[in-house]
């Protein structure tokens, strides 16, 4: 297991791993394809139905909000570290980098498996029906 002073090391993209074990979660996508795609299991709270068109710049760093409770949606405001307690937050942000300067649409209901770009998973019938508080 990596120390807490090799992983600040590492640097801040789009993963699908977990940032302290490195741990990976893959499903079978199809049973005839043999692709594995990544899992996210504790998805985060639903703060809104659709996804949120924004222009990101090539090699900035964003933090995107994986837990739902921020105020500053997409972005991550820190609600995860002080309300963590409270509201039984299990979700962390996730630093990414745009490849390209273009607006993204970026995941709001948390519920993605492309975090934190939106893959349409806002349109299943369990999302629409939550109620957003």
């Amino acid at each position: 297991m990596a120390s807490v002073r090799s992983l600040v090391r590492i640097p801040f993209v789009a993963s699908r791993r977990c940032l302290f074990t490195g741990a990976a979660n893959l499903t079978k996508a199809d049973e005839g394809s043999g692709e594995a795609v990544p899992e996210r299991k504790n998805k985060g709270h639903i703060a809104a139905k659709v996804p949120v068109r924004i222009e990101l710049k090539e090699g900035k760093r964003y933090l995107w909000c994986a837990c739902g409770y921020s105020k500053n949606q997409p972005f991550c405001d820190g609600t995860h570290i002080w309300s963590r307690w409270r509201l039984k937050i299990k979700q962390t942000p996730m630093f990414f980098k745009a490849p390209a300067t273009k607006t993204y649409a970026l995941c709001t209901c948390k519920q993605t498996n492309k975090p934190p770009y939106c893959d349409g998973a806002h349109r299943r019938k369990e999302v629409q029906e939550a109620v957003i508080e």
